[in-house]
């Protein structure tokens, strides 16, 4: 293989290694966004809160049973064999990567479910890694064609003269001498002049960071962009918001309910963020008293002073 072929195989990896990494890169800060908006309280000793939010952000469900050796465990499971009128699996097939499997069912189980579509956010986030991943390395790709290197073409007896004429430009001379046999004719100059356009796909890179956001419950819309914002676009964005945290809380906390009545424990599950709690609690209060809750122009009005 010739040191040229060589050299352009090395550069086809880097480049394919850049375009992995930044990729994955973002997924794994989504990932850490994801598996640390919850808090669970009172969980027993022998099931790890962080495994559980690991495995609802890749498989959409967990299993929590009672092993009689161990104690209460919360697993990856499969559902299996015939569905009850409300299309739930009878049958759970509990296992471990180190090799643990037990099976139980309905009555002596619960399954955690991610949402209620029981699907789970790595889908989603991997696609937004992806997007965010190839409009970076559209960006890097952009900046580096900023560089504008000039192509010029010559004879090779004229080279050395034409380096240091290059030179004399660069080092700012007002005058350039050349002798009577430089033959102008004979040069042909290419530039790779490229549009600057990094600044509008950092806006849209942007603009696909907050919409997945959005779709994780976090709070996104800088205080510039808000002020542009009227009041109808601010309240839809804050309701999806909103819609996309209570979507997954609810779902936990159905599981805790049954957990409880289940095993007769006191397991429970907030947002790990004290204010978004405080506004989750409210909004439960607003479903059970629709006419305590203040007209949708003060709301949005709040809510804007509050960012």
């Amino acid at each position: 293989m010739s040191k040229l072929n060589q050299k352009f195989r090395v550069e086809i990896n880097e480049e394919e290694f850049l375009n992995s990494y930044t990729t994955i890169d973002y997924l794994y800060r989504l990932k850490e966004y994801a598996i640390n908006t919850f808090e669970w309280l009172n969980l027993p000793s022998t099931v790890d809160a962080r495994y559980i939010e690991l495995q609802l952000f890749e498989q959409g469900r967990i299993c929590f049973f009672k092993d009689k050796l161990i104690g209460y465990l919360a697993l990856p499971v499969n559902e299996e064999g015939t569905q009850n009128v409300y299309d739930e699996f009878r049958n759970k097939r509990i296992y471990a990567n180190n090799g643990f499997h037990r099976n139980r069912n309905l009555t002596n189980s619960v399954v955690i479910y991610n949402n209620f579509l029981r699907i789970p956010t790595y889908t989603t986030v991997n696609l937004y890694a992806i997007r965010l991943a190839r409009v970076m390395r559209t960006i890097d790709i952009n900046v580096e064609a900023q560089k504008t290197p000039i192509l010029i073409t010559c004879p090779e007896n004229q080279k050395l003269a034409l380096e240091n004429v290059y030179k004399k430009y660069k080092g700012n001379s007002p005058v350039i001498y050349t002798d009577s046999e430089f033959n102008l004719d004979s040069i042909k100059v290419l530039k790779t002049d490229a549009p600057f356009v990094a600044d509008k796909l950092t806006d849209y890179k942007h603009d696909l960071w907050n919409e997945v956001m959005t779709f994780l419950g976090v709070n996104n819309a800088n205080q510039d962009k808000r002020e542009r914002l009227v009041a109808d676009e601010v309240g839809a964005n804050d309701e999806q918001i909103e819609q996309a945290r209570y979507n997954m809380l609810d779902a936990r906390k159905e599981a805790c309910r049954k957990i409880n009545e289940m095993f007769g424990l006191n397991i429970d599950v907030k947002f790990r963020n004290d204010k978004v709690q405080k506004a989750y609690e409210q909004y439960k209060v607003y479903e059970m008293f629709p006419e305590l809750k203040p007209e949708a122009g003060e709301e949005i009005e709040e809510a804007i002073n509050n960012e």
